[in-house]
């Protein structure tokens, strides 16, 4: 993980919240933060995993994934 991705300015816990609520609340919290925050979210959609990347790629936002177990931490830099 890299250095800047860290540690979380904010949490959003979505276990057991299917698709699309994630991508939804992760849009509004996003938008929401400021450039140089970073956004974890922890989740079980095993979609989510998959399309949570593809949303920060097309916003220009850095993320990583992390899996533990059916668990997955996607941490995401505000850079805009």
């Amino acid at each position: 993980m890299s250095e800047k991705l860290k540690k979380a300015d904010v949490t959003l816990d979505l276990r057991g919240e299917p698709c699309p609520e994630p991508q939804i609340e992760i849009v509004k919290v996003l938008n929401k933060m400021k450039e140089g925050q970073v956004l974890e979210i922890i989740s079980d959609d095993e979609p989510a995993e998959l399309s949570i990347p593809v949303i920060c790629e097309s916003r220009g936002y850095p993320c990583e994934v992390e899996r533990e177990g059916n668990t997955f931490r996607i941490r995401i830099l505000k850079t805009k």
